[in-house]
């Protein structure tokens, strides 16, 4: 007896420990399955998360290797268009040479394409990383002063306050002790003693720390104008995008377009350079580091594609800001170099201006949408009331009858006085509208005419 109550208790302890573990997997496939949904539905975000990790990392790379950056280019482009070229040509079957009526506006997106690229690389021979991609995201204030400009929107208040933000971040994140220094100067007019005994003790060590001091300031203001410039050409870049997709010109051909021209570009110059400075091609670098670099870009290239169609534009742009976080975190990790609090907070007002605008876009698009979905479901409605009303053929279209039928409608409508002595129809007050107009008409005037029908 014993043992069956053993038995008995040891099953009911089974099943309940396989309940237990059933609800447990249960629970733990429900949360697994929300963790899922969730983040397939800002996929998005993810895949520009990445694409910008990965071009902040092929960036640096190129900063790093002990070649031209222009050499690395050329297995990059080379890359870039045969992979665009087959995929527009043999899969998609378009055009690679068409520009869909817009021939200005491809030639300027194929030359600020190139534009913004070079001036990349070149501001990146003489600036840090994160200064670079600090100045080049403003290229979103930019290209919202350019639209007001030559596509004709309205000026906000917004775009100046953004505008403000980004010129003063601008100042703080570049150098800011050449302006204060600037400054010191203008309100300094009064020379003191040691600055005159300064010329008269220098000595050669002071001259030649003095003169390097100088040149890597002035390299580096170089590089800001580099990095100026390609900002200003990727805002060109964007406008003249935007003017191509009205047309439906589609992505892979603009791509084609830039990398097939940037090619002959970076072949003109690397040979170009050489007449200057003969040195033979680093075909090792260019053939394994090239062939890295460019694949992850071109990685870089489709994941953002793949936000696009699942992401907001606005908050694309508003991810692109990772890029200077990411820069910073490569330079301490790799060179241990820390910048200043004064850059973080210039850097701040840059993303905060950019911010500003993407989301006055968003919702701007949004009033738009909506304002669309009323004005199509009135036209949907509208369009219903007109399906359901019956055709009324026009008098101009009716055939007017001859002597013989007017005599026998007459004779016939004698024929109907004296069966229907008077008749007198009246039109109620709701039937003013055309609808219940038409309704009371039919049904009056239907049962008069299969009278006289049935009488002819």
């Amino acid at each position: 007896m014993n043992k069956e109550q053993q038995q008995i208790s040891l099953n009911t302890i089974s099943s309940d420990c396989i309940e237990k573990n059933q609800n447990n997997e249960k629970v733990l496939s429900s949360f697994m399955a929300i963790i899922y949904r969730r983040l397939h539905e800002h996929s998005g975000v993810w895949y520009m998360l990445t694409a910008t990790f990965i071009f902040a990392c092929c960036s640096f790379a190129l900063k790093l290797m002990p070649v031209d950056m222009f050499d690395i280019m050329i297995v990059r482009f080379s890359i870039h268009s045969i992979v665009f070229g087959i995929f527009a040509t043999f899969y998609k079957h378009y055009n690679v040479f068409d520009t869909n009526g817009q021939p200005l506006a491809c030639i300027l997106n194929i030359l600020m394409s190139i534009g913004t690229n070079f001036t990349y690389l070149a501001a990146l021979y003489f600036i840090p990383l994160s200064d670079l991609n600090t100045i080049r995201y403003t290229y979103i204030v930019w290209a919202a002063i350019l639209s007001i400009i030559f596509l004709k929107e309205r000026f906000r208040i917004v775009n100046g306050i953004s505008l403000f933000l980004t010129i003063l971040g601008l100042i703080l994140a570049t150098k800011p002790h050449f302006f204060i220094k600037t400054l010191g100067h203008i309100f300094d007019r009064t020379p003191s003693s040691s600055s005159i005994l300064i010329p008269t003790t220098t000595t050669l060590g002071t001259t030649i720390v003095a003169t390097t001091m100088t040149s890597s300031s002035y390299y580096y203001y170089l590089g800001i104008g580099f990095a100026f410039l390609s900002a200003l050409a990727k805002a060109t870049q964007l406008i003249a995008r935007k003017q191509l997709l009205t047309t439906k010109q589609p992505h892979s051909v603009m791509n084609f377009q830039y990398t097939s021209v940037a090619l002959l570009a970076s072949l003109i110059y690397s040979i170009i350079r050489r007449f200057w400075q003969p040195e033979p091609y680093p075909w090792k670098w260019m053939g394994i580091v090239g062939s890295i670099i460019g694949f992850f870009r071109l990685l870089s290239v489709i994941l953002f594609a793949k936000a696009l169609k699942r992401e907001n534009v606005q908050v694309i742009a508003i991810i692109a800001s990772l890029d200077i976080v990411f820069a910073v975190l490569l330079q301490y990790i790799f060179f241990r170099q820390t910048k200043s609090l004064i850059f973080y907070l210039g850097a701040s007002l840059i993303v905060i201006s950019a911010i500003m605008l993407s989301v006055d876009r968003h919702s701007t698009n949004e009033q738009k949408r909506k304002t669309q979905i009323n004005h199509d479901g009135n036209h949907q409605i509208n369009n219903n009331v007109r399906e359901r009303l019956l055709p009324v053929t026009p008098l101009s279209s009716r055939m007017i009858p001859s002597t013989t039928a007017c005599q026998a409608i007459w004779s016939t409508a004698n024929t109907i006085t004296s069966v229907f002595t008077s008749t007198t129809v009246i039109i109620p007050q709701s039937s003013r509208s055309m609808p219940n107009f038409i309704d009371f008409m039919q049904t009056t005037v239907k049962p008069f005419e299969d009278q006289l029908s049935n009488l002819a």
